[in-house]
């Protein structure tokens, strides 16, 4: 298994996210940081460099120029360039790399679950620019006020009514909520059928009964817009509905989904943790104290060496993770170590970061600080880190871990 070395592609790819990253991401990121405000110049930006709203959905071709496969046993890479542009994307400015990707949220159910007409129109929902002139983005409504991890509990509701879905319900914590042209929108459609009743449906922007709400002020990743959206008596075609047919798995769908998502979140965690460890051998390649180099004390070395163990073992993780959805085998077990663990590891090293660094590190605007602030929705969002180990501990048990 080579999940510890890119290949030619991939390398190629993490060194052109890693000079965008580089080039245009650090240079505007406290700026959107400190005014919350969605990068939309550096978002049509991307777009040259193939990071397209639909990207997910349009494959690796959107960003490789190749085919998703070179052969019939080629088996495909699509996670792996998923997590390699993540790490180097967040590596500049995890909030940043969530406004520039936040629509893969919506388009990972789109590709995975989708019918060829309803990614046809998720790509035309999303064509051009919006009355603002800023491009179109999308939004995955799934998190609500009184479920957060807890899908199983959804209470929107889409009941059926000829050939459309009546969908009532409010949503929270949604990324690009306030803005987005396309909503895939989680509802429960049968509620004696449980979980097996839950799913997805491509709403567009306007639709009568849809309501974008308030955008939320956060502690972190500022330059992504989170916000409430309302649905009151909203009304989709039946056309619409993700996982059409008797082999959808409802709710089971929703959560296959999450662990193709997982890992690229532990990889943005490690691309937090990679920034702040970077920055702070810079600082003590040239500092002393007392008249003696930073490096010379062995207290400092040893806190790097920690740091530097625990980035490589939650990248190696993440990789497994993206290599084993690459090659069709199951993953819950590890999208979820390498979720849990990459959070874990840029909480810790932002924080010995802080501490090394002392009083400057706490300033508004140092960019350690701001690190800091990132690295906490990483144990919370796509899953809390307690949701992950209760998915670890089940697949160890021999427990559904779903």
């Amino acid at each position: 298994m080579d999940i510890f070395h890119d290949n030619a592609m991939l390398a190629g790819v993490r060194q052109m996210l890693g000079a965008f990253a580089k080039q245009y991401i650090r240079p505007v990121a406290m700026k959107h940081d400190r005014e919350e405000s969605m990068p939309w110049a550096l978002m049509k930006q991307a777009q040259a460099f193939g990071m397209t709203q639909t990207a997910v959905v349009d494959g690796r071709k959107a960003l490789t120029g190749k085919d998703d496969e070179e052969g019939a046993n080629k088996p495909k890479s699509q996670s792996r360039l998923g997590v390699v542009g993540s790490e180097e994307l967040a590596y500049g400015c995890a909030g940043v790399c969530l406004a520039i990707g936040g629509s893969g949220l919506a388009a990972s159910p789109v590709a995975r679950m989708g019918t060829e007409e309803q990614k046809q129109e998720f790509r035309r929902l999303l064509k051009g620019d919006d009355e603002h002139g800023h491009i179109k983005v999308a939004a995955m409504a799934l998190s609500e006020p009184s479920t957060g991890s807890d899908i199983s509990g959804l209470s929107t509701t889409a009941r059926p009514d000829d050939d459309h879905f009546v969908i009532n319900g409010h949503k929270q914590w949604i990324t690009n909520g306030q803005s987005a042209a396309a909503y895939v929108v989680w509802a429960q459609t049968d509620p004696s059928a449980g979980r097996a009743g839950v799913r997805g449906f491509l709403v567009a922007r306007g639709t009568p009964g849809l309501i974008p709400g308030r955008k939320e002020h956060k502690l972190g990743i500022r330059a992504s817009e989170t916000a409430q959206v309302h649905f009151e008596d909203c009304r989709v075609h039946k056309d619409m509905m993700l996982g059409i047919g008797a082999s959808s798995e409802g709710l089971g769908d929703t959560k296959k989904m999450l662990d193709s998502t997982r890992p690229m979140v532990g990889a943005q965690a490690v691309g937090i943790a990679r920034a702040a460890f970077d920055y702070l051998v810079e600082r003590v390649q040239g500092g002393t104290i007392h008249g003696t180099a930073l490096k010379q004390h062995q207290h400092v070395a040893f806190e790097l060496a920690e740091m530097e163990m625990e980035i490589q073992a939650a990248r190696a993780l993440v990789h497994k993770s993206a290599w084993m959805a690459d090659h069709g085998q199951d993953n819950v077990r590890m999208a979820s170590i390498a979720k849990a663990y990459g959070a874990k590891v840029a909480q810790d090293v932002t924080a010995r970061a802080l501490t090394l660094l002392g009083e400057e590190a706490l300033e508004p605007d140092h960019p350690v600080e701001k690190w800091y602030r990132d690295a906490k929705i990483y144990d919370i969002f796509e899953g809390t880190g307690q949701i992950q180990r209760r998915i670890i501990a089940r697949s160890i048990l021999g427990v559904n871990a779903t």
